[in-house]
């Protein structure tokens, strides 16, 4: 008989989340091993189907369903319901639940839950738990002292509950080693290996003129959260337009910072020339498939960012899957990444960052293609998840 796992995205479905369970769960569905052995659920928190992720939510939904029965239907309009979607998408109903009480998984008799962030009150079924960060230990100015609390109590909770732990990074890992009580053996680091999720996008041709890109470009995916560090981006492509001036900068992603209301704002008054001119460009949150066509056609991917929990951040998974250049700041996270396409900057050097762009126009940085990187790599990590999950079911 097979065994039942259960894939959640908790009860705070942010968009770093929905892409681990997107990594994981793509890998498994490909998997033919895991398919004699397993079925799979996967578990949406209904509230935040009406609330501002709703986009975000229904985005996967479909690209769910896509790679369950290899559909290439887009997305036309927006359901406002979980029965909306159901009635025109009823093959999905074995598959995706919504929830909306931390304890509904009990009642599909689960063999396996991940990645568990909220709190279980009793339990009859093995579960991984998962640890995005320990911002709010490496970074505590940027954290108030009660979500400190708030988040040391719960990776206590999930370090103790859980059957193991989950971590994107061998830096995460030696961060909970440090900071709370845990045997070494029960955190287990997710290798790092990118694979394309695009192969059910239609690649939009002119994505360049709808977004009035009318030159080759550079592109950040990531919301402007200040530890993100677009700032140093912005004065490292101020420097380079004195050398290159019919060069642009694309940025994606939410411009809200929830813990600095006002860094965004700050931020464009400073580049207010650069932005107006249409030299940076700042498109919010865009459509996926816009934003990997936009990928695909840059001169490279610049994540900048002095803080990840997993090594270069979701950005650099696509870069790399897409056989992009990837110009990365030199945290000690980021250096976990070996491969060929990449350039490192001094973290707080905006020139050593410009000298990097420099080389890539120059193209004295060659590109070597890995044509087969892609499925070489999800195979390997429904492998990789294959055998974990035998081992936490047979402990």
């Amino acid at each position: 008989m097979k065994k039942l796992v259960i894939i959640t995205s908790g009860s705070y479905p942010s968009q770093g989340v929905l892409n681990l369970i997107k990594y994981i769960s793509y890998s498994l569905i490909r998997n033919k091993n895991f398919k004699k052995k397993y079925n799979i659920k996967i578990f949406i928190f209904r509230e935040d189907i009406i609330l501002k992720v709703k986009k975000i939510i229904y985005n996967f939904l479909f690209e769910i369903r896509n790679f369950f029965f290899k559909e290439k239907k887009r997305i036309h309009k927006f359901s406002n319901s979980a029965e909306t979607f159901f009635e025109e998408n009823h093959q999905m109903k074995d598959h995706i639940i919504f929830f909306s009480k931390k304890n509904d998984y009990k009642n599909y008799l689960p063999d396996l839950v991940l990645p568990v962030q909220d709190r279980i009150i009793k339990k009859n079924y093995k579960s991984l738990g998962y640890i995005y960060d320990l911002q709010h230990i490496d970074l505590p100015n940027y954290f108030k002292r009660n979500d400190k609390r708030l988040r040391n109590n719960n990776f206590k909770y999930l370090i103790k509950n859980s059957d193991g732990i989950i971590v994107n990074s061998l830096f995460v890992k030696n961060g909970i080693l440090k900071n709370y009580k845990t045997k070494k053996k029960d955190i287990h680091v997710i290798p790092f290996l990118p694979y394309s999720f695009d192969n059910q996008y239609k690649e939009n041709k002119d994505v360049k003129k709808k977004y009035n890109i009318k030159n080759d470009y550079f592109i950040i995916c990531n919301h402007f959260w200040k530890h993100k560090n677009h700032q140093l981006a912005f004065e490292a492509f101020k420097i380079l337009q004195k050398k290159f001036n019919n060069l642009e900068l694309v940025c994606t992603g939410f411009t809200h910072d929830s813990r600095f209301p006002v860094y965004f704002k700050n931020l464009k008054k400073k580049y207010n020339i650069l932005i107006k001119n249409d030299k940076i460009k700042i498109l919010s949150h865009i459509p996926r498939s816009d934003q990997l066509t936009l990928i695909k056609k840059s001169l490279s991917v610049i994540q900048p960012s002095l803080y990840e929990g997993g090594p270069g951040g979701f950005s650099a998974y696509e870069a790399i899957s897409l056989g992009k250049n990837l110009i990365l700041s030199d945290i000690k996270i980021n250096k976990e990444i070996k491969h060929k396409n990449i350039l490192f900057f001094k973290r707080d050097s905006a020139i050593d960052l410009c000298k990097k762009m420099f080389s890539v126009v120059n193209k004295k940085k060659k590109l070597k293609r890995f044509n087969n990187i892609s499925s070489i790599n999800q195979k390997k990590l429904g492998n990789y998840f294959l055998k974990l999950f035998h081992k936490i079911l047979n402990d």
